[in-house]
């Protein structure tokens, strides 16, 4: 897996939940987020969504490929229907990562979690015990 691949895996899985056992390459989105967000239309709410979740991605984010995406090329009829077209369009986002950067990626959510444990056990004052 490319980090390209991984960042789109995991932008769809923040935007609607969906893991990549639940959807193809040739999935639509609009299919992807009926299945998870079914209360919500997607040509409004969906591809809004999308959008800000793809632009908060570490690699997305300062990426001119993402920003040049339009909210119109994910409506039908548009350009970035599959899941496959806006990989393709977001492959100039990145490279091939080695490995160790995929493992940080992976990590870094566990790595703050541990921490913001510490922190949190840290902070918290000693019980004191009851004198019998």
């Amino acid at each position: 897996m490319n980090q390209v691949e991984y960042h789109l895996k995991l932008t769809i899985y923040l935007w609607c939940g969906a893991t990549p056992v639940q959807y193809s390459v040739d999935s639509q989105l609009r299919d992807i987020w009926a299945a998870h967000i079914p209360g919500l239309a997607y040509e409004t709410a969906g591809i809004q969504r999308f959008m800000q979740f793809m632009y908060q991605d570490a690699l997305f984010g300062p990426c001119p490929a993402a920003h040049n995406m339009t909210p119109g090329e994910f409506v039908t009829g548009g350009d970035l229907q599959t899941v496959k077209a806006v990989y393709g369009r977001l492959l100039g986002c990145g490279s091939a990562p080695s490995p160790t950067a995929i493992l940080s990626d992976v990590m870094l959510p566990f790595a703050l979690s541990k921490a913001a444990q510490a922190q949190t056990a840290a902070a918290k004052p000693a019980k004191r015990r009851k004198r019998s």
